[in-house]
């Protein structure tokens, strides 16, 4: 599955099992300019993860209809290939209907005690960071009314935690 519509369906997906609802199908506001999710990171963070690895720059997508944008990079070949989307969603979208306190409570919510979920102080309004499996990880944030993920896919993803929670603390800055 190509990666930006793999970040689409998670981004979808989370909205769905956290709201429990369609995103989109309530009235919501949608913010004038959204941010190009593709500026929110620069060579120098991604080096964190790619270390010696050529990163091509990032490619970006989007569904405006749902408030959705990406920006995907790749590096390394075979197993050692990873892929770095960056998402931009709007809260309202995927959370329609909810205050913002609402939402943030919903992401603290699903950190799992007993797992290597962990919450993220200092960034937005509420963060966590969330290891699916060994080889996928997501950092998400609520920031100026926008739901922000960093999502790592590839070997080693769920022990690159710091480096992914560093890549979410420098786009929520350029938000």
């Amino acid at each position: 599955m190509d990666i930006s519509r793999r970040a689409a369906a998670f981004t979808l997906g989370l909205a769905l099992a956290v709201s429990g609802s369609w995103p989109g199908s309530a009235g919501g506001t949608v913010s004038a300019q959204a941010p190009n999710p593709c500026a929110l990171l620069v060579d120098d963070d991604i080096k964190s993860l790619a270390a010696e690895a050529s990163v091509a720059s990032g490619i970006s997508s989007s569904l405006p209809s749902f408030g959705f944008a990406s920006c995907g990079y790749t590096w390394g070949e075979g197993i050692n290939r990873r892929k770095l989307v960056v998402v931009v969603t709007e809260a309202s979208r995927m959370f329609p209907g909810m205050t913002p306190d609402q939402i943030k409570q919903r992401l603290l919510e699903s950190v799992r005690a007993g797992t290597k979920d962990a919450v993220v102080p200092e960034v937005g309004d509420a963060a966590m960071f969330k290891p699916d499996s060994v080889v996928y990880a997501t950092a998400t944030a609520l920031v100026k009314g926008r739901i922000l993920q960093v999502q790592l896919d590839g070997l080693g993803a769920a022990d690159s935690k710091d480096q992914v929670i560093g890549l979410l603390k420098a786009a929520a800055l350029r938000v």
